[in-house]
C-alpha cells in the first residue's frame, strides 16, 4: 500500500492500531533509520501500522533566538518525506510547527494529539526524545502515560559509529568543516544540495571550465564549508534525456572566488563530459569527496592549471565510487 501522506492534523484519519514515531528526523540520519526499523518491527509483531509524525517547519527555524547564527538543515520537509516514503511508511504526518504549537505542553501532545487524534497503541522513541513546551516531556513522561491510557513506549539506543554517537547536530558539524565522506557514514547516503542554475558572470566558460551557478532551493539549507569537491550531479528537468543521461560527474567550488577579488559566496557545479545550456535546471548534487581549501592564485592561468588537476583527481575518485 502505497504511504499516506497528511499535511495537517485535520486531515488525518483516527487509526487506534498505530505504532508511532515523532521527531524532526532531519537530515534522516543512520540514528533515525534504527528507529524507523524498529517502529517497522513493532508494527509488524503487532500486525499494526507504522505512522511517522514531523514537522514543517523545523522547529529550530521556529525558534531562532536573534543572538544565534541562524538554523541550518541538513533535509528540506519534501526531501524527509521522500526519504520516509522510502522506508514504506504506512502514514507520514506533518505538523505545521508554530510559535502557538511549539507552547503545547508534553502531556496535551500525547493525550490530545497522538492518543485521540491520530491513534496510537505504541510509541518508538530515540534515546534523547523531547516534545512538549520546552522539551520538557521524555521517556518517563511517555511511559507514566502509556500506562494510564494503554500504550506501550519503546526506547532506542543510541546508533554509534567507531564510538561517535550519531545525531543532526554531529552532521551538521562535519558538513561545516568540509568532512562530507563523514557525513555519507552517518546519513547512510551522501550528502545532497538541491539548487536552481543561474546566470553568472560565465568567467567559467572563459577559463574552459563553465560552471551552473547555483541558487539553492532552500536558503535554509546548511552549505558544507568552502573548497572544491568531487560531485554527482543530478538534472531534474531536462526533457528530452532519459535518466542516465541526466546524471554526470562533476566538481564543485564553494567560496569567494579569492582569485578574482570577489567577496560574495558562490556555488558553482562543473559537469564533467557535459554540453549545453543549464539555465533555469534544477540541479541535485551529491558530495562525495573534498579535494582542497579554496585558495587564492597568482594568474587566471595558475587557476585553470589546478582546475585541470582538480578534474583529473575527480574523475579518478568518481570512477572509483558509484557517484552517480
Amino acid at each position: 500500500m502505497a504511504t499516506r501522506i497528511f499535511r495537517s492534523l485535520e486531515e488525518v484519519p483516527f487509526d487506534s492500531r498505530s505504532v508511532i514515531t515523532v521527531g524532526s528526523f532531519d537530515g534522516l540520519h543512520r540514528g533515525h533509520q534504527a528507529i524507523i526499523a524498529e517502529l517497522k518491527k513493532e508494527a509488524r509483531a503487532q500486525k499494526y501500522s507504522t505512522t511517522a509524525i514531523t514537522f514543517d517547519p523545523h522547529p529550530q527555524v521556529v525558534l531562532q533566538r536573534p543572538d544565534k547564527p541562524p538554523a541550518q538543515i541538513l533535509t528540506t520537509t519534501e526531501e524527509k518525506i521522500a526519504l520516509l516514503q522510502r522506508e514504506n511508511i504506512d502514514r507520514i504526518v506533518v505538523i505545521p510547527f508554530t510559535l502557538e504549537f511549539s507552547r503545547t505542553p508534553s502531556e496535551t501532545f500525547v493525550r490530545e494529539i497522538l492518543h485521540r487524534r491520530v491513534g496510537l497503541s505504541a510509541m518508538v522513541i530515540g534515546h534523547d526524545h523531547g516534545f512538549g513546551k520546552n522539551r520538557e516531556g521524555d521517556f518517563a513522561t511517555l511511559a507514566r502515560m502509556g500506562g494510564e491510557l494503554g500504550f506501550s513506549v519503546y526506547e532506542v539506543p543510541p546508533f554509534e559509529i567507531d564510538g561517535t554517537t550519531i545525531s543532526s547536530t554531529k552532521i551538521r558539524e562535519v558538513l561545516l568543516n568540509g568532512e562530507v565522506e563523514a557525513a555519507s557514514q552517518y546519513l547512510g547516503r551522501r550528502y545532497a544540495l538541491r539548487g536552481t542554475v543561474e546566470r553568472g558572470e560565465e568567467r567559467g566558460r572563459l577559463l574552459g571550465f563553465p560552471t551552473a551557478n547555483l541558487r539553492p532551493t532552500d536558503d535554509k539549507k546548511l552549505i558544507p564549508a568552502n573548497g572544491v569537491y568531487a560531485v554527482g550531479v543530478e538534472i531534474e528537468n531536462q526533457p528530452g534525456r532519459n535518466a542516465e543521461e541526466k546524471k554526470y560527474p562533476g566538481m564543485m567550488n564553494i567560496g569567494l572566488r579569492p582569485t578574482f577579488g570577489k567577496t560574495a559566496r558562490a556555488i558553482e557545479a562543473h559537469l564533467l563530459d557535459f554540453s549545453g545550456d543549464l539555465y533555469g535546471a534544477t540541479l541535485n548534487v551529491h558530495f562525495v569527496t573534498r579535494l582542497r581549501h579554496e585558495q587564492k592564485f597568482d594568474s587566471p592561468q595558475a587557476l585553470m592549471a589546478q582546475l585541470q588537476r582538480d578534474k583529473e583527481a575527480s574523475l579518478k575518485i568518481l570512477n572509483n565510487n558509484d557517484s552517480r
